[in-house]
């Protein structure tokens, strides 16, 4: 497909319309701080919309993940002005609903979380959990069932503690992709399947990415593939609790296979996020933050067919890293909070 058809074929994705959400600016004689968000926008197919009406209060670094068996989005944790978060929320498409549940995970940030088509629940893994200091990296596995949360692993031999890695529902199964131990430390590039209980198995070899955590993944539907693309990588300029080196780098796992995709595409992203474009059958990149010295937060977005990368319109919704996104199973996205602060 020539490159113009192909982005006339997505720009639809990228309309945006702008329904009094709290992420919608408001003349003010004083100008909001840059910081953690708690605006939510939804995507219709067709155009997203800002929601209006109580929710989370702003976090970053939050899980989401769509519960397919009960027909709503799920939001754990979050690192909010108050500390990290242990707080789990439902959005139906309409509103927000704070929850209550018996058992929960600690309070952490930089975790993740996606539906297990097989066991139909929510399976949420690792993260950086509050403690006194700086946190500390978890390797917990946990489900919701839709009432209450359920620690199947209380400490995993493997995959192993770890922030910023990335699960998503691959098919019939779910994958874990990527992380670190600590932020500039220790990366991770390797993937996993939950088998239920406390059973992961990774199911990657060979050649692998450079680790990385946070970077944009989606599980690509046409090709039966996961992609990653970007997250924060190494930066041996700096030492260990550093923000990270963004990356460049576009890879597929399928079949057990890492293939590295050496196209030139988007900047360097951190922090992004990826969705799956149901009528383009294409991976699109949203968010992240870039640059060199100093790293801004972004609301581009780039559009990756499978062989080639072409070049959206900016978002109108306002640009961040460390968002909430996640997808239902008709393709409809939800987008919650995330940072809009620089990085510098």
């Amino acid at each position: 497909m020539p490159p113009m058809t192909r982005v006339a074929s997505i720009a639809a994705l990228i309309l945006i319309v702008a329904c009094g959400s709290p992420g919608t600016a408001t003349p003010s004689s004083s100008p909001r701080m840059t910081g953690p968000l708690g605006d939510t926008w939804s995507w219709d197919g067709a155009a997203w919309h800002g929601a209006t009406g109580p929710g989370p209060s702003a976090r970053f670094g939050a899980a989401l993940a769509y519960d397919a068996a009960r027909h709503v989005f799920v939001l754990f944790g979050g690192q909010t002005a108050r500390g990290a978060s242990n707080e789990t929320w439902t959005w139906d498409g309409t509103r927000w609903a704070e929850r209550s549940p018996v058992h929960k995970p600690d309070a952490r940030r930089l975790t993740t979380m996606a539906y297990d088509p097989r066991q139909k629940v929510l399976v949420l893994y690792g993260g950086l959990v509050q403690n006194g200091a700086e946190g500390r990296p978890a390797s917990d596995t946990w489900t919701w069932d839709g009432n209450d949360w359920t620690e199947v692993a209380a400490i995993d031999a493997m995959p192993g503690q770890r922030i910023g890695a990335r699960l998503v529902t691959a098919g019939d199964q779910v994958i874990l992709f990527g992380g670190s131990l600590a932020p500039n430390s220790d990366f991770f590039a390797d993937a996993w399947t939950w088998k239920g209980s406390d059973h992961w198995v990774r199911i990657d070899g060979g050649l692998t990415p450079e680790g990385r955590l946070s970077a944009a993944v989606a599980w690509d539907d046409a090709d039966s593939s996961l992609f990653v693309y970007g997250g924060s990588g190494w930066n041996p300029a700096d030492g260990g609790g550093a923000l990270g080196r963004p990356l460049a780098s576009a890879w597929s796992l399928k079949d057990g296979a890492w293939i590295p995709d050496a196209f030139s595409g988007p900047p360097a992203l951190a922090d992004t996020n990826a969705l799956w474009d149901r009528n383009s059958q294409h991976v699109i990149v949203i968010f992240g933050m870039s640059g060199t010295s100093c790293l801004h937060p972004m609301n581009a977005a780039w559009s990756w067919d499978g062989a080639s990368w072409s070049r959206l319109p900016d978002l109108q919704v306002p640009p961040r890293w460390g968002a909430a996104v996640a997808q239902d199973e008709s393709g409809k996205a939800v987008v919650f909070g995330g940072s809009d602060e620089p990085g510098c």
